[in-house]
């Protein structure tokens, strides 16, 4: 797992003889990670200094090809039809009703990636990097931003470019959130893609924060409750609430009861725009502040100083962006949260003066091995 850097980013996982958690991979330490990432970004750099700049932008476009492949193999459930082993593409054509010749030419273009692995006469195998296509794993995670409407999305670009507003001519994503929540089939997709995404990522943020130094946590927008679940699984001394809308909160019991937390958690419906729960040692929030322009991010970080004791934290985790050309995550789904709602990603001063309008200052940025940052802030002093 390493610094996301590159538009097929998110965190990359590196094999190694490690002991991983049941529930989630755990990754290699942050120095290795660092070292590794600036490894490969300097051979990027040497292909593609002597390669001819007409080939490298056009292979960038083949990756939307790419893309609409994968999406199409997570829809069908390729990969968990290979689990038990290689199959032919009669086989996989007959289980997934889906046209054979056609249904080939997709996988040889998969296989090119290192997606799957085509042996023998149009036999198809499993790679390391079937894995995550698998149900368990971040298929609906890959599902949810390689559905129809995220094409649309970005071929409707330009529109937010001009207006400064996201494709949908909207200034806030608050419309297609109540979308979500009202549609029971999307709200599940959606809300497991985002336990997919905490799933990736809490090996490397449970690992980077002193969590074991408070008693209760309330975890802000926390969907399902996977990476609170996940705290508390790491530190048997403390508690928790996650917080979200009913859509989400509805299923947080099957995530209670996979960690065997029924004792030391619980869920709490609500809307963080109106109010938060009180009485919390340390506030989480991942991935929620960049959802929302700095007008509503500003509301939601009132709710949130207006139920936080004085002595309490809260920990933002979000990107930082950097200032250099360096690739990062987050300048990739800067242009996602631009163009689908209207939100954003922030720069480390952008974090100051958006916390310091809440009433907040920052305490301490923690590093991880994936995208995101700790973000430790504290109430300011009146």
């Amino acid at each position: 797992m390493m610094k996301s850097s590159l538009p097929s980013g998110f965190v990359r996982h590196i094999n190694l003889d490690m002991k991983a958690s049941k529930q989630y991979p755990v990754y290699p330490p942050l120095f290795f990670v660092r070292a590794t990432e600036r490894l490969r970004r300097f051979c990027t750099r040497v292909n593609r200094r002597f390669t001819h700049p007409n080939v490298v932008l056009w292979e960038m476009v083949h990756q939307m090809w790419v893309a609409a492949g994968i999406s199409v193999a997570v829809q069908l459930g390729i990969a968990d039809l290979l689990k038990q082993g290689p199959m032919d593409i009669a086989g996989l054509a007959r289980e997934t009703g889906t046209h054979e010749d056609s249904l080939y030419r997709l996988m040889r273009m998969l296989a090119t990636q290192g997606l799957f692995k085509e042996s023998g006469e149009r036999l198809f195998a499993s790679t390391r990097l079937s894995k995550p296509l698998q149900e368990d794993q971040i298929r609906y995670l890959l599902m949810t931003h390689l559905r129809a409407g995220q094409f649309e999305v970005f071929g409707d670009l330009m529109q937010s470019v001009k207006t400064g507003k996201n494709v949908r001519g909207r200034d806030s994503g608050r419309g297609l959130f109540d979308q979500i929540e009202g549609d029971v089939e999307r709200n599940e997709r959606f809300t497991r893609a985002m336990t997919s995404a905490s799933r990736m990522l809490a090996g490397a943020l449970v690992a980077a924060f002193p969590f074991k130094r408070y008693e209760k946590i309330i975890d802000v927008g926390g969907g399902q409750g996977f990476l609170l679940a996940a705290i508390l699984d790491r530190n048997p001394g403390i508690r928790g609430t996650v917080f979200d809308l009913p859509g989400a909160i509805s299923k947080a019991e099957r995530i209670i009861g996979e960690f065997s937390l029924e004792e030391r958690m619980d869920a709490v419906a609500g809307d963080f725009f109106d109010k938060v729960p009180e009485g919390g040692d340390l506030y989480l929030m991942k991935s929620i502040l960049h959802d929302w322009s700095d007008e509503d991010a500003l509301k939601i970080l009132t709710r949130v100083r207006e139920a936080m004791p004085d002595s309490s934290r809260l920990l933002v985790i979000e990107p930082v962006i950097g200032k250099n050309n360096r690739p990062e995550f987050g300048k990739m789904t800067d242009i996602l949260m631009m163009a689908a709602v209207g939100g954003k990603e922030r720069t480390r001063n952008e974090w100051e003066a958006l916390l310091t309008d809440a009433g907040f200052m920052i305490r301490k940025i923690h590093g991880t091995v994936s995208p995101q940052h700790l973000i430790e802030v504290v109430k300011s002093k009146p």
